[in-house]
């Protein structure tokens, strides 16, 4: 072998130390980077003219899983509609409260029913006929909130919706931008992985909005669909998704009647078109402000309405007739189920017997239509109201309950079914949580392992070494065959 030769495989030998040193720096720097993917450098033997010429440098490949990334941009998805669900059920659960806690539902009807039986002991007490009213009003006010609850959860989750459709269109315009870059710098023959690393953080984002999935495409531009085979992008424009939020969603406001549904491209999609984009935070928001808010909602008015119900019949109250308010009212007015929606945030104590409307406290005692006080030792009605929220009565038609029950009984019922959801959600979110903490696992044990790369530097160094006294013993032959 001539010198010269020996020369250009040391320099060549240096040139690959040199460029797999910089990929070891890199991943160490970027082991916990979002999105990189560990560097390999590619290497071959360089020949020239059938003799062995030293080492070519390749390149410098990126080492990712893809069916593993897949995966976890799945499961990223399902972790992401588990927890927003999660969220929504435990706010409901916590606004309805335990019966027993303070400031719970149940208690504030314990407190009314405990009120009614006080003042039928005494009922000429007007303190205690006073704090009948107070404890109605309590229990009136705690649906008011709790139902409130449920439309903020609601026009939350609508808010919800166009931030994530805004993240998303600016994402994928991110993603088709890349595509052009990356190329750009393929077709130059330069290295384009550090816009591959941005592009999979990106992707990796879109992925908790809605599940997507990868294809790749020519000059390593990728093309992206929805896991139920929406178009996201594919080519040089994304597609345009567009919503309008309504601001404050209130309980008779539904999807398409007040309420925007998601546009793809302009066209409005309807509620079976919608299961393309189901999976991530995006469909949970869409369930929350379409579905589980709704449901919630109407077990609160069905409540609310029997509730209502127990105490404006005549047969309880025989001063009031069939078409008048009883002591609680829908807004003033009497409730009927055909117009029940939202009764839960409207229903209220009627002002017959509130002194700040201009009521009296002793019609607790004589009746809502009574035109005198009557006898102050007369219980009748006091009796009779408690004993309707005690009585174990048919449940009106055209709500969720079934059966004959008391009013406690009833809370009891949505108590129990807000329970069973915050509980099935927790069960659910701990299953996604985990899957996808199971293959981010996998996904890190494929990516930038420190021990391996610090053996890789170790040899580096000892090839660097080894290229260096090779010339270090060709400088020491030139200087020798100079003195000759």
């Amino acid at each position: 072998m001539s010198i010269a030769r020996a020369l250009g495989n040391a320099i060549s030998g240096l040139t690959a130390t040199a460029r797999g040193t910089e990929a070891v720096a890199a991943n160490l720097a970027n082991a916990s980077t979002p999105g990189y993917a560990r560097r390999d450098l590619v290497v071959s033997a360089q020949t020239a003219g059938g003799n062995a010429g030293g080492v070519r440098v390749d390149g410098v490949t990126r080492s990712v899983n893809a069916s593993v990334l897949s995966e976890s941009r799945l499961a990223e998805a399902a972790r992401a509609d588990a927890a927003t669900r999660l969220d929504f059920a435990t706010s409901i659960e916590d606004a309805i409260g335990i019966t027993g806690n303070t400031g719970s539902l149940g208690s504030a009807l314990s407190d009314f029913q405990t009120a009614l039986t006080s003042a039928a002991s005494r009922p000429d007490d007007e303190i205690r006929l006073a704090q009948v009213v107070d404890k109605a009003t309590a229990l009136a006010t705690r649906l008011n909130a709790i139902s409130d609850e449920v439309q903020v959860a609601r026009t939350a989750a609508d808010q919800a919706i166009a931030t994530d459709v805004a993240t998303l269109n600016t994402a994928l315009a991110q993603v088709a931008d890349l595509n052009r870059k990356i190329a750009v710098l393929e077709a130059d023959g330069s290295d384009p992985s550090s816009l591959y690393d941005q592009r999979q953080g990106i992707i990796s984002e879109i992925a908790k909005i809605v599940p997507v999935q990868e294809v790749t495409r020519a000059a390593g531009a990728v093309a992206l669909f929805t896991a139920e085979g929406a178009v996201l992008l594919d080519g040089t424009t994304p597609t345009e998704l567009s919503f309008t939020a309504a601001g404050q969603v209130t309980a008779d406001r539904t999807a398409g009647s007040g309420l925007s549904m998601l546009s793809q491209n302009g066209v409005e999609l309807t509620q079976s078109q919608m299961r393309l984009y189901a999976g991530g935070s995006l469909a949970a928001n869409f369930a929350i402000r379409d579905e589980l808010a709704p449901e919630a909602q109407n077990l609160l008015d069905d409540l609310a309405l029997d509730l209502h119900d127990r105490l404006a019949a005549p047969a309880v109250d025989p001063t009031i007739t069939a078409a008048s308010a009883g002591l609680f009212t829908d807004d003033g007015a009497r409730a009927s189920a055909a117009e029940k929606t939202g009764l839960a945030g409207r229903i209220s104590v009627n002002d017959a017997v509130v002194e700040s409307e201009g009521g009296e406290a002793w019609r607790i005692r004589a009746g809502l239509g009574a035109s005198t006080s009557g006898a102050v030792g007369d219980s009748t009605l006091l009796v009779a109201m408690s004993g309707a929220l005690s009585e174990a009565s048919a449940a009106a038609t055209g709500t969720a309950f079934s059966g004959r029950a008391t009013l406690a009984a009833r809370l009891a019922s949505v108590e129990s079914q807000m329970a069973t959801a915050r509980v099935n959600a927790q069960s659910e979110a701990a299953i996604r949580n985990s899957q996808a903490d199971t293959i981010t696992t996998r996904l890190t044990a494929d990516g930038v392992d420190s021990d391996a790369e610090m053996q890789k530097l170790l040899q580096y160094e000892q090839a660097y070494a080894a290229n260096a006294r090779v010339i270090q013993a060709i400088q020491t032959m030139m200087d020798q065959i100079l003195e000759i």
